[in-house]
């Protein structure tokens, strides 16, 4: 007995080892394999984080998992991922890896999965990765002998799949989100049955834009009878669940090579209002199950034919609703006379010859009554549209019969519309042959929510015909921001249905406008000196498709850490840039009026190109509320006064609508008022370095400052600063880095005397804008005083001579050797006073 045991813990304890190692002894043989097999079969790119293999999992099969797994196609597609899945696992007989004849494949699962199918206007799809010489007859004895896989399913399990079918020519689009599925049968055999239980949390379906399901729970339990030889399936037992609607699929389904062929009819049981309600998102999701109902409600659907890339079978979907209501437990009235009768039908063949027609759908709130009508043929090749909107909602009435929740909603809306025509109209724009006519009136609307300012819609008028948007008395606040328009925009159904531009003429107008509640903050774009996280508004995009002629008129306006008063002038927005012409405004103490452009082009790189008149600009205002003065000349703190002048800027700005410094050109000419220089560090080390402290207290009488903006770098032209009698000559340029490189000149007064007869100090000031340092250019300073006492040598040898020193040929060349002798006992002589 205990022989016994042992043999069996020794078989058992090889056989746990012999599943620990094998799926190491084979993990590169089978990466390899699928690897090459992959290259042969596909035109595409794809590959996989991490290859597993597995004898446990599905024992007594081999399991095979490819995680992070990604197909790319190649081409217009490359950049388009058709497959993506966190796992792929394949269970393979287990005795068929330890042969050379094929490996038997049992069984799929796919987790984490993103399926997504292109159809391009041409027709091209992303799908289309078979290698031609792979797509052989896969029933062919040569390709079954050539092939190292036998396909034998019987489960296909998917986990959390998200298939996108987006049909650009069709001009349908598809999306199953969070599917769950498990699929059992034989699929290796001539014919067996299909088990399928499925659920999607949400189903979307658009056709032209217009959404037939929206985000629809869809689950199904159903049997077919697989006829995989045929290729026909035949619906048996099922079920099929659209969110409250359960129905039956009764028929089949036959596919083939080029097409697929169908005989299939929609068996609803029990459908009333409620459960065609069901099928509206926004009721479907709230308070659902308690929702009370009443009236009459259908649904059929049926579709019979031939479905191919150029054909669809004939087909149709009919809901019809009569005298209807429902309710919401917890409010106190219901929405009634609700009636509907829609019908999207195809008699077969073209895509174009399908029709939607809704006609009509009312309904009414608390006895305010709305109508619609609409019509929709010729979908694919050249949409027509008929569309009625006509009633009165009353807004105040909607939390009475609708869960708004932090929502408070007010105000009166009537509108009388009728839109008519074709899209080939709007295309060509052709828009007197549109049948465009009505108007939509808003008054006393008020809107508030959570975390969103206030909206108050005090009137607006519009007025509707087939060339242009009339607007009239739109007045408005947000929050407490206030504004209105009077105006006319042209071209604005080409701009609302398939993205034109908007032309119009508008005059707008408001009392307090904060442009930085209309921003987005990004309080990680950029952090300040001290390393901590600054709040930073983001680009203001001008769009592209709008050419309008603003005429403003704005008491106050505020943007990031500016004031705006009294702004007045012509913005042409056109091609994502608005020129300003004459824009006039109060800002920085002073007045400002600016002729130029800002453009967004190129998105990623604002630019800013305009000209700035200035009067009277505080200097400590210009410094606290712009970024660009506190980076070039933070010199601005520390001054006292005003100037006036103008300026010219040419620039790129950053993501936080900032100069990039690197890239400003520039040039200006500034007078100051008033300037007072007491306390300019600078200014100190000056009189310092002279000798002079009273020059640290004097006035400051105007001045002229001409400088040029170059690559980031300021250069000012020669300019004089008085101090009191003294005469401050200076220039020199300044940097990004704040760096100073400035020379000067001081000119003493008669009265202050002179220094081995100068009356000029030559200075150099360097350093940065924070830590500046000035000092006294010595070698210079004796130049002056050599020269002047060579010029005096040579006048007095003359006068003993009896020549006229100014025709002495060598007068030149005695001054020289004079200077140079002078110069160095000059040079010791001005450090001995000025140190």
């Amino acid at each position: 007995m205990k022989k016994t045991l042992k043999v069996s813990a020794v078989v058992l304890g090889i056989i746990v080892l012999l599943l620990l190692l094998i799926p190491y002894l084979f993990r590169d043989k089978v990466e390899s394999l699928v690897k090459s097999e992959g290259n042969k079969m596909l035109n595409a790119r794809f590959d996989f984080d991490k290859l597993d293999i597995s004898l446990i999992t599905n024992f007594p099969k081999a399991s095979i998992t490819l995680k992070d797994f990604w197909l790319k196609g190649t081409g217009e597609f490359e950049n388009d991922t058709l497959v993506k899945s966190d796992e792929i696992t394949v269970a393979v007989n287990l005795f068929s890896l330890f042969g050379s004849s094929g490996y038997d494949v049992t069984k799929i699962a796919l987790v984490g999965t993103r399926l997504h199918a292109i159809v391009l206007p041409d027709g091209k799809v992303n799908w289309d990765v078979m290698k031609t010489d792979s797509l052989a007859d896969p029933s062919s004895e040569e390709k079954s002998e050539d092939s190292p896989f036998r396909v034998k399913l019987k489960s296909v399990v998917i986990e959390n799949m998200r298939v996108i079918y987006d049909d650009r020519q069709g001009n349908l689009f598809t999306d199953i989100d969070r599917l769950n599925a498990d699929c059992s049968g034989d699929l290796g055999s001539e014919r067996t049955i299909l088990k399928l239980k499925a659920e999607s949390g949400a189903f979307t379906c658009k056709m032209n834009g217009i959404p037939f399901l929206s985000d629809t729970r869809l689950q199904t339990e159903m049997d077919v009878d697989a006829d995989l030889v045929a290729n026909k399936y035949t619906f048996k037992e099922n079920i099929v669940r659209l969110n409250a609607i359960e129905a039956q699929i009764d028929g089949w389904v036959s596919v083939n090579e080029a097409d697929m062929e169908m005989d299939l009819k929609l068996n609803t049981k029990d459908v009333g209002f409620k459960e065609i309600l069901s099928l509206v998102p926004a009721i479907y999701n709230k308070e659902f199950a308690g929702l009370k109902t009443d009236g009459m409600g259908t649904l059929t659907a049926w579709a019979k034919g031939m479905l191919s890339d150029t054909s669809v079978p004939a087909f149709a979907v009919d809901v019809q609703v009569k005298d209807a209501m429902f309710r919401y437990p917890s409010l106190p009235a219901s929405v009634e006379q609700i009636n509907l009768s829609a019908a999207l039908r195809n008699p077969g063949g073209s895509p174009d010859s399908t029709v939607l027609d809704i006609r009509p759908f009312t309904f009414s709130i608390l006895k305010n009554p709305v109508n619609v009508e609409a019509e929709i043929k010729t979908p694919v090749s050249d949409p027509d549209f008929r569309f009625k909107l006509k009633g009165v909602l009353d807004l105040a009435t909607v939390k009475q019969v609708y869960p708004l929740e932090d929502m408070e909603l007010n105000g009166i809306i009537r509108s009388d519309m009728n839109f008519a025509g074709r899209m080939s109209h709007v295309e060509k724009d052709e828009y007197n042959l549109l049948d465009i006519s009505g108007n939509l009136l808003l008054a006393d609307m008020k809107l508030r929510m959570k975390d969103m300012p206030d909206v108050d819609i005090l009137s607006t008028d519009l007025v509707f015909n087939s060339r242009q948007l009339t607007v009239q008395n739109v007045t408005a606040n947000v929050g407490e921001n206030d504004f209105s328009l009077n105006g006319s925009l042209s071209n604005y159904m080409n701009y609302a249905l398939k993205d034109g531009t908007l032309i119009g003429k508008l005059k707008f107008s408001s009392k307090k406008l904060n442009l930085n509640d209309f921003m987005k903050t990004d309080t990680t774009a950029v952090a300040n000196a001290g390393g901590q996280a600054a709040e930073s508004m983001g680009i203001v995009e001008v769009p592209a498709n709008l050419n309008l002629e603003l005429d403003a008129k704005l008491n106050e306006v505020l943007f990031e850490k500016m004031k705006f008063t009294n702004v007045q002038g012509k913005i042409v927005v056109k091609n994502a840039k608005a020129d300003m012409t004459g824009l006039s405004m109060g800002t920085m103490g002073g007045s400002v009026v600016m002729n130029g452009y800002y453009s967004t082009e190129d998105v990623k790189k604002p630019r800013l190109n305009a000209s700035f008149a200035l009067k009277d600009v505080s200097f400590a205002q210009a410094y606290k509320e712009l970024d660009m003065v506190r980076q070039l000349v933070p010199l601005f703190e520390q001054l006292k006064g005003t100037f006036s002048g103008s300026v010219k800027v040419d620039t790129d700005l950053d993501a936080t609508m900032s100069p990039l410094l690197e890239t400003m050109q520039g040039s200006g000419s500034l007078s100051t008022r008033g300037l007072n220089l007491s306390g300019v560090k600078v200014i100190d080390l000056i009189a310092e370095a002279v000798k002079r402290p009273s020059m640290k207290e004097l006035t400051v009488k105007d001045m002229t400052l001409d400088f040029t903006i170059k690559d980031g770098r300021v250069s000012t032209k020669p300019f004089d600063i008085k101090l009191g009698d003294y005469l401050l000559n200076l220039s020199g340029t300044t940097g990004l880095d704040q760096s100073v490189d400035y020379a000067g000149k001081v000119k003493l007064p008669a009265s202050a005397g002179s220094i081995a007869q100068l009356t000029t100090f030559d200075l150099k000031i360097g350093g940065t804008f924070t830590s500046p340092k000035v000092s006294v250019d010595m070698k210079s300073m004796a130049s002056q005083v050599a020269a002047s006492v060579a010029n005096q040598a040579v006048n007095k040898l003359g006068e003993k001579l009896g020549i006229d020193s100014t025709l002495t040929a060598n007068k030149d060349s005695l001054k020289k050797k004079v200077s140079e002798k002078v110069t160095e006992k000059a040079l010791d002589f001005l450090r001995k006073r000025i140190k």
